[in-house]
C-alpha cells in the first residue's frame, strides 16, 4: 500500500458513519450471539434491525419500512420470517381498516426484555474501556445529534 492509499484509508476509518456502522454491527452481532447462548435459538442476525425499530405498542409496516430505509416488500418479507419465529404478530390497525400493525407477541416481549438486559451488559463492557462518564457522554452527544437532525415525522419516525 502506498502513502496515498494509506492516508485515504486512515481518513476513511475516522469517518463517523463508518464508525457508527461498525459499532452497530458489532453490538448487534454480540447481542444475537448472547441471546442464542441464553436459549433464544431462533434469533437471527437480520432480526435486530427490524425489532429495534418496532415500538413497544407496535408499528405500521410502512413506518418500519421508512425507519429502516427499505421497501415495504422487504419489511413484509422480514416480518413474515420473524412472525414465524414467534417474536411478532400482525394486528389490524384500529385507525385504518386496511392497515396492519406489527406488534411483539408475549414471547417477543420476553425476548425484548432479555435483549435489553444483554445490551446493558455489553454497554458495561464498553464502559470498562471508556469509563461510565465516557459512555454517558457518548450517548448524550449522539442523542443531541439525533434530536437536532432526526426530528419526528421527517426521517421516518412517526
Amino acid at each position: 500500500m502506498n502513502d496515498k492509499e494509506a492516508e485515504f484509508r486512515a481518513r476513511r476509518e475516522k469517518i463517523l458513519l463508518r464508525q457508527l456502522v461498525r459499532a452497530t454491527r458489532l453490538m448487534m452481532d454480540e447481542t444475537v450471539a448472547r441471546m442464542r447462548a441464553r436459549g433464544v435459538a431462533k434469533m437471527q442476525p437480520s432480526y435486530p434491525r427490524l425489532l429495534g425499530n418496532l415500538d413497544t405498542e407496535g408499528t405500521r409496516l410502512s413506518g418500519l419500512a421508512s425507519r429502516m430505509g427499505v421497501t415495504r416488500q422487504a419489511v413484509a418479507q422480514l416480518v413474515k420470517e420473524i412472525e414465524a419465529a414467534g417474536f411478532v404478530e400482525r394486528r389490524p390497525d384500529p385507525d385504518d381498516g386496511r392497515g396492519v400493525i406489527i406488534a411483539f407477541t408475549p414471547h417477543g416481549r420476553e425476548t425484548l426484555a432479555l435483549a435489553v438486559e444483554v445490551m446493558g451488559e455489553i454497554e458495561r463492557e464498553y464502559a470498562s474501556v471508556i469509563g461510565e462518564d465516557g459512555l454517558e457522554d457518548l450517548k448524550t452527544r449522539l442523542k443531541a445529534i439525533l434530536d437536532r437532525f432526526d426530528r419526528p415525522g421527517e426521517f421516518g419516525l412517526d
